[in-house]
């Protein structure tokens, strides 16, 4: 597609969804401090002069600058990570907003300072404001350089908010900590409606601190000590590399009885003592050092911070039970048409070498059949959906005291009926549909041309209530099916 079409196509979109605003989807961005996408629409998105936006046209041209307020997946219902994967996280999973992914180093950012009581407002510009479910902010660790597209593992959560009221401005203010980081960092933020299982997805890039040196200790989050242990008892932190297995493991037993606020600071100091890869207590960002205090909630835990690191602290009190720990493996992770999914609970584990049970119930999905539900390992037969859907299987073990549950989502997706001859599958890639040339695979698994212009024009309106092809009240004015 050239580029004067796509302004031709872009004025038209433009002028029509002045007319068509009731109909379009909740839309939203980060204005303070600014998203990456939205920094690019303000810094002449037709003539970028900074050098990540004119990189960003580069690769998805200028229509999605100007539809910065609507990098979303219409079905994510809170499973983000299922749907947006590792390296298009900054486009929410959306091939139209690729420009957004790429490793750069010179993304603008964003100096932000943390008020008295060591918190930021955020303000997120909801243009069309929804009811919410959750806001979910994460940041990328200490040592993250941005040297290849940002991942999953890259971040840690560090807010977590509930349906905060919208002002009369659209603007929702969140107020959330500031982890204790320095130097430039992105920070990512989901926004799931409660009213539709739409989610809405942020990167901002910004500067913490005085945007010196980075922290060698990447935080990991609290440690929390929810109560009080008697002697005798056991607390484990355990360290795992990237791919999940397991690098270092170091525990403390209880001398005495101890109040939740004292072994969470002994259990602390033992950590630092033994632990080749982990601190536990408060960051001292003068001297990077981490220092235990006598609390339950106060020490969190914090990693090296170049090695990617995640953690785990098992607590098992004297004479009691400890908890089993579910893991589901299976092969193959997705699967398109027909076929069967193996699952296994083959690497589920329990402290006190307990036997377990099992248990699998499939929670959404259509057409799955399991070839037992109480078994190690178990085959999870499907059969053709009509249309893409997220799998949900959920294992429980037991112990016979105590159990525990894992769940993983399987990506399951139609066989196409009509060819594999298509360009996108609707709604990937609105926006940059071109009258008379582009083909989707629409949600009945049918092809559909794009009609020429000018009713080709109404392909790229963003309403799947309209315009959806096969599916929308007035689909035949945009499409035609093939």
């Amino acid at each position: 597609m050239n580029h004067t079409t796509r302004k031709g196509v872009t004025s038209l979109i433009l002028t029509l969804t002045t007319l068509t605003a009731i109909d379009a989807h909740s839309h939203g961005t980060m204005e303070v401090p600014e998203s990456r996408i939205y920094n690019c629409f303000l810094n002449n998105p037709e003539n970028p002069s900074d050098p990540a936006c004119a990189a960003a046209k580069a690769v998805g041209g200028t229509q999605p600058f100007y539809d910065w307020n609507e990098i979303n997946q219409a079905n994510a219902a809170g499973n983000h990570r299922a749907l947006v994967p590792d390296g298009e996280l900054c486009a929410g999973g959306r091939s139209k907003y690729a420009g957004m992914n790429l490793a750069r180093s010179d993304w603008q950012a964003t100096p932000i300072t943390p008020k008295a009581d060591g918190t930021f407002d955020f303000i997120f510009w909801g243009t069309a404001p929804h009811a919410t479910d959750d806001w979910v902010f994460y940041i990328t660790r200490s040592g993250y350089t941005g040297s290849e597209p940002l991942q999953w593992s890259d971040m840690f959560e560090f807010c977590r908010l509930g349906n905060v009221p919208v002002g009369a401005d659209k603007r929702y203010t969140l107020n959330c900590p500031l982890p204790q980081l320095t130097g430039k960092h992105v920070i990512y933020t989901t926004w799931q409606r409660a009213d539709s299982p739409e989610a809405f997805y942020t990167c901002t890039d910004v500067i913490l601190g005085d945007g010196g040196t980075p922290s060698q200790w990447a935080d990991e989050g609290a440690l929390q000590a929810y109560s009080d242990l008697a002697a005798g008892s056991q607390v484990t932190l355990r360290l795992f590399n990237s791919s999940g297995n397991d690098l270092e493991t170091v525990g403390y037993t209880l001398g005495q009885d101890a109040s939740a606020a004292d072994w969470a600071f002994d259990f602390a100091n033992a950590i630092n003592s033994q632990s080749q890869y982990a601190r536990i207590g408060v960051l001292d960002p003068a001297n990077d050092t981490v220092t235990p205090v006598v609390s339950a909630s106060e020490n969190r835990v914090y990693t090296q911070a170049d090695l990617n690191l995640s953690h785990e602290v098992d607590i098992q009190p004297a004479g009691g039970n400890g908890d089993p720990t579910a893991v589901i493996t299976l092969s193959p992770e997705s699967l398109t048409g027909a076929g069967v999914i193996n699952l296994s609970a083959s690497q589920s584990s329990d402290p006190d070498s307990d036997p377990l049970t099992y248990a699998w119930t499939l929670l959404a999905g259509d057409g799955a059949t399991f070839s037992s539900t109480d078994s190690v390992d178990v085959a999870l037969s499907l059969s053709e959906p009509t249309q893409a859907q997220t799998v949900t299987v959920q294992l429980t073990v037991n112990d016979g005291q105590a159990s525990s549950s894992a769940v993983v989502n399987i990506q399951h997706n139609p066989q196409s009926t009509g060819g594999d001859d298509y360009d996108y599958v609707y709604p990937d890639g609105i926006g940059n549909y071109v009258p008379g040339e582009t083909i989707v695979l629409g949600s009945d698994n049918n092809r559909y041309l794009c009609r020429p212009f000018p009713e080709g024009q109404w392909c790229n309106i963003n309403s799947a209530y309209h315009y959806a092809p096969g599916s929308g009240s007035n689909w035949s004015d945009a499409w035609t099916q093939l």
